[in-house]
């Protein structure tokens, strides 16, 4: 065999192994790997009711075909403008939020331009300044996926509740807020600390040991309330480790534009909220985040209640 049949019954395997990704990806058997939110924004994109998955299948098996045909100068045509495309997609993406699957979307299909550039004379001319631009795009996506799997600290809840709160044992409005959420049950809640003064990382370092010993997040909070700082001794590698942690939920608040604490963010509201006027005359001013959630989802495979 070749060394050019070769090149393209790789060239064609590789196009057949993206083709296969695309269909998985297309049929939600690869949620998986949709670890980020950039998933959750490009996942339904659509082009004339087709998903992009489809197309990015339809062009994998095109680009297999031609190679297997025999047309390299079409399959190379193909794979050029497709990476291209694929360009501002991944510019897009830097400005918006990063997409795992996308990401090895990408590099499959730069590794087949790569192959099909194999059957000119001198490759790197072509390849060299599309790859360079790839790189330059790919690396700040690379970036924001690691940051978001680092994401936020938190000292106490699930990740996936309904209601978060970030706070400060120093502020005042925390002081007030934090009892209140936590006094009859803080599980669907899930609490992020920030450090507002010098003292607050001996506060919260009181907290997380109290809430450790198994309690509550209503006594916890409590105790770190009443603790003296002065008398609170944190070893170097764990302080630095809370340093970090505190930064993390900081830095997640300044990158949403908040400054001022506390902060709750919520997925949908109470039904509390949504009450008529008679039902809210009988619960009064209290907003209960113990109780169900409603909102609406962008697939609209649940009711919108």
């Amino acid at each position: 065999m070749s060394l050019s049949k070769r090149s393209a019954y790789g060239t064609a395997f590789v196009a057949f192994a993206g083709a296969l990704f695309c269909a998985l990806n297309a049929t939600k058997n690869l949620d998986a790997i949709c670890i980020t939110t950039g998933c959750e924004i490009f996942k339904d994109i659509s082009v004339f009711g087709i998903s992009l998955w489809w197309i990015g299948t339809a062009l994998f098996i095109s680009l297999a075909l031609l190679n297997l045909l025999k047309f390299p100068t079409a399959a190379l045509f193909l794979a050029l403008c497709a990476v291209i495309i694929d360009l501002g997609f991944l510019l897009l993406m830097v400005f918006t939020a990063p997409c795992v699957p996308c990401l090895f979307f990408a590099a499959i299909l730069l590794l087949v331009l790569f192959m099909q550039c194999s059957s000119l004379k001198h490759p790197l001319r072509l390849f060299a300044p599309v790859a360079t631009i790839w790189v330059l795009l790919v690396t700040p996506n690379l970036f924001a996926t690691i940051n978001e799997e680092i994401g936020t600290w938190a000292i106490h809840g699930n990740k996936q509740a309904d209601v978060q709160v970030f706070f400060s044992p120093s502020c005042t409005a925390c002081k007030k807020l934090i009892p209140n959420l936590t006094k009859d049950n803080a599980g669907n809640i899930t609490f992020y600390p920030i450090a507002e003064t010098d003292d607050d990382l001996e506060r919260i370092f009181v907290m997380q040991k109290a809430l450790n010993d198994g309690m509550s997040m209503y006594v916890a909070f409590n105790r770190a309330v009443r603790a003296t700082p002065a008398d609170i001794s944190i070893p170097l590698m764990t302080r630095l480790n809370y340093q970090w942690n505190l930064f993390r939920n900081k830095s997640q608040l300044a990158s949403i534009g908040v400054t001022r604490i506390p902060v709750l963010i919520t997925n949908g509201v109470p039904k509390s909220l949504l009450a008529t006027g008679q039902q809210q005359e009988k619960t009064g001013d209290t907003l209960d985040f113990t109780e169900d959630f409603s909102g609406c989802t962008e697939d609209g495979s649940e009711p919108c209640d």
